[in-house]
């Protein structure tokens, strides 16, 4: 098991590599997959939560979180432990306006009380001493300044964990549990709450994010989906060349999950204020608590609405639109192949009305149907008291009666008739 100081030492060291550095720095640039769709959510969110015109940029790398806000006029400053990474952003920038900085995230080489706001895109998620970062962090925005990060939530960990039974653990793999550069950051609401209390800070916001953004952003709740794992990632990619499926996409992370909690994804964003207000980190929890609640009673449109507010009540039409766009029909088909999903049928009809809904989770169970069946037909004869009965030599005849079982089973289960009419 790797133990924080691994951690550390791995990950602070990882991007000082001008390679490694030269590597992110092109994919960053790349349009492929989910790329353009996550840059889209994390920038949005960090222009709409950030306050004043002083930012700092923590972990800067090639700028991609703050420049936009350096081209929007902000005072920009970008700081990060690797030269190879301010050298990149400094050769992005151009001719816009940013300064930079070498310096440690725990250890900030500017003054107390210094910036408006602070940002930080894909840095805290990567150390296990994440109380030690808001701490020094805490310290350089101004009193009513902003703090704007992003973590891996361990509530939707939780979650996932309490529906299958199982322990939060089980859901990673061995790697992501032991290997010190798979580790992630895994926190909930209350982690954050409880470190910004004890800072002096209250909490603002916690935005979900990345139900749809598929790689290295899991969204368990998928798991044992058609949009999980190598297909899934595949289908999203459609989003680099398919405006129709972008727009899709950026509906569903910034108008609806965006408005649910920590525990629908896998992602967050945090926005904390440098102001001792208590009141205001209570009423973010009890929101955080009011999205569980409707959805542990049966989530419906109307018990959604009364918590998130008006906007809910413009999802359907939404949807509606566009759903008109085949692609977008298949996304959230392959979505609701989720096993997790057929708890949600209620509020899918709501949403979508019952006839759409119906024909969406009927395909659905024609898939499970077929892939029990396929699953049979390629093990039953392993459980026979002579398996090698089908063997002619060496060779598994027994595959050559899957093809015309196949279909009679299915005939069976989907067209309901005898084999052999």
């Amino acid at each position: 098991m790797a133990t924080d100081e691994n951690v550390i030492e791995f990950k602070t060291g990882a991007w000082k590599s001008s390679e490694m550095v030269a590597s992110y720095a092109s994919r960053m640039h790349e349009n492929r997959g989910t790329n353009r769709l996550k840059n889209r959510v994390e920038i949005a969110l960090c222009r709409d939560n950030v306050r004043g015109t002083r930012i700092v940029d923590v972990g800067v790398g090639t700028g991609r979180g703050s420049l936009p806000l350096a081209r929007d006029g902000f005072e920009v400053t970008g700081i990060d432990i690797s030269q190879a990474m301010l050298d990149h952003c400094r050769r992005e920038a151009g001719e816009t306006p940013i300064e930079l900085l070498l310096g440690d995230l725990t250890a900030l080489p500017v003054e107390s009380e210094s910036f408006d706001s602070l940002l930080s895109l894909n840095v805290v998620v990567h150390f296990p001493n994440w109380r030690d970062v808001l701490r020094d962090w805490a310290r350089v925005v101004k009193p009513g300044g902003r703090l704007v990060f992003d973590v891996h939530s361990f509530d939707h960990l939780a979650a996932v964990a309490r529906a299958r039974g199982c322990e939060p653990a089980d859901l990673l793999t061995r790697e992501q549990r032991e290997d010190p550069g798979a580790y992630m950051l895994r926190i909930g609401a209350l982690d954050v709450a409880e470190a910004a209390e004890g800072l002096g800070l209250c909490v603002r916001k916690l935005v979900p994010y990345a139900a749809v953004l598929g790689g290295g952003n899991a969204n368990y709740w998928l798991q044992d989906s058609r949009l999980w794992g190598y297909l899934g990632d595949r289908a999203l990619s459609w989003m680099a060349v398919d405006e129709q499926l972008f727009s899709f996409g950026s509906f569903v992370e910034e108008q609806m999950i965006a408005r649910l909690s920590t525990g629908a994804t896998g992602r967050f964003m945090v926005v904390l204020e440098k102001l001792n207000d208590p009141a205001q980190t209570r009423g973010v929890l009890a929101y955080q608590k009011a999205i569980g609640a409707a959805f542990a009673g049966g989530a419906r449109l109307e018990s959604l609405s009364a918590v998130v507010g008006p906007e809910a009540a413009a999802w359907p039409g939404a949807l509606t639109e566009h759903l008109e766009h085949a692609p977008n029909r298949t996304l959230l088909a392959m979505m609701l192949s989720s096993p997790a999903a057929l708890h949600l049928r209620p509020l899918v009809e709501d949403l979508l009305g019952v006839p759409a809904a119906a024909e969406l989770y009927e395909g659905n169970r024609l898939q499970r149907v077929d892939d029990r069946v396929a699953a049979f037909l390629q093990s039953w004869r392993t459980t026979l008291s002579h398996p090698d009965r089908f063997t002619f030599r060496g060779v598994d005849a027994g595959r050559a009666l899957e093809y015309d079982l196949m279909r009679d089973l299915l005939d069976i289960e989907h067209f309901k008739r005898e084999p052999g009419l």
